[in-house]
């Protein structure tokens, strides 16, 4: 019942405060699409990364912490990177039934935004954003032993990717130079690659390849760093 009414309430919250504000703001991208549209795939990648986050945070910091469920998990057998894979996909479950209700909300909010292919390409992204992001968190919280410290790390990361990672507002409004920088952050690929395979119905490899390819990457750092961490 209350992953039900997380369902409910985290969609709805995040497009009333973001979308409905904004776009009295900018009404219209800078190719011309109404913002409600146009923000549709950031929003729901940032939606992804908050709904993985305490998922993440639970099993790889809390129950670490604590020596409960991952401590036995990890004496198994199984490659270190395995078990780091199969605890993000398994939280990448809840995550796109989550995701799925919101877009249901999404469209019931905004009918002229989203059909049926548009949803399918927004979730395929903000799946692979949320690997990505995921997999950012796993690090963080096996770097980690205080909360403090945890906490501080993932406001900021939130606040970047919210701002920093063209989800809300295009890189474009930024600094040139700036807005160069921030376009290759390998988050940033993800909105990048998604916006442009929903609006421009082109697969934009290279920004869709790097995102997978580093996420691929942070597993196996993850589960060399959870192999180190539980030796000690």
């Amino acid at each position: 019942m209350s992953t039900i009414a997380f369902a409910l309430i985290i969609p709805s919250v995040l497009t009333i405060i973001t979308v409905m504000g904004i776009k009295n703001v900018i009404i219209r991208s800078i190719n011309g699409q109404p913002y409600e549209m146009w923000v549709m795939p950031g929003l729901f990648m940032f939606m992804a990364a908050i709904l993985v986050t305490p998922l993440i945070y639970r099993d790889f910091f809390d129950l670490r912490i604590h020596h409960k469920v991952l401590t036995p998990i990890v004496l198994s057998p199984l490659r270190k990177s395995n078990i780091v894979m199969g605890i993000l996909f398994s939280s990448l479950l809840e995550v796109i039934f989550i995701l799925i209700i919101g877009l249901i909300i999404y469209s019931s909010i905004f009918p002229h935004t989203v059909n049926f292919s548009q949803g399918i390409l927004t979730l395929f992204y903000s799946i692979i954003f949320a690997v990505l992001f995921g997999n950012i968190i796993i690090l963080i919280s096996l770097m980690t032993e205080r909360i403090s410290f945890f906490i501080y790390t993932l406001m900021m990361l939130l606040i970047t990717v919210m701002f920093g990672c063209g989800l809300f507002i295009e890189l474009d409004f930024y600094p040139v130079s700036m807005g160069n920088v921030l376009r290759y952050l390998p988050l940033s690929m993800v909105g990048i690659a998604g916006r442009a395979h929903l609006f421009q119905h082109s697969f934009d490899l290279f920004n869709t390849a790097i995102p997978v390819i580093v996420s691929g990457l942070l597993i196996i750092l993850n589960g060399f760093v959870l192999k180190r961490k539980m030796r000690q």
